[in-house]
């Protein structure tokens, strides 16, 4: 397996793609869909919802890493991604076994202007026959 990740670019992420994320997860909050709520709290558009982001991150492992299973996912986000906005995810192996040991892969989500937005750390569980 490769130490670093390539690059998984998304975006950007529109309108529709927020409220359609809403309305599966049930996730209704009107600040990630209320462009005018969400002005009123000092930012100038509404945010992606975090649990999106962590599917993108979900879809960044699962590139990079086909046949593991995402044990475990912390993430803390650092700052708001704007619906409109691009991102960015990358990623590079901190800590690794041996062939059927863990692997924990550490994330970074960054907006097309460059800002962190999201650190992750994903604990991938050895795929059968180890590592390669």
């Amino acid at each position: 397996m490769k130490a670093v990740m390539e690059p998984l670019r998304i975006g950007p992420v529109g309108r529709t793609q927020v409220e359609a994320f809403a309305a599966v997860s049930g996730d209704a909050n009107p600040l990630h869909v209320n462009r005018e709520i969400a002005h009123a709290i000092g930012l100038r558009e509404a945010p992606v919802h975090g649990m999106l982001l962590v599917a993108f991150l979900h879809q960044a492992v699962r590139r990079h890493a086909p046949d593991a299973v995402v044990a475990a996912l912390s993430t803390r986000f650092m700052a708001p991604v704007p619906v409109g906005e691009s991102i960015e995810i990358t990623g590079r192996v901190v800590k690794q076994g041996g062939m059927a040991e863990a692997l924990i892969l550490r994330l970074m989500v960054r907006t097309g202007a460059g800002a962190l937005a999201c650190m992750a750390e994903a604990t991938l569980a050895a795929p059968p026959g180890g590592w390669r």
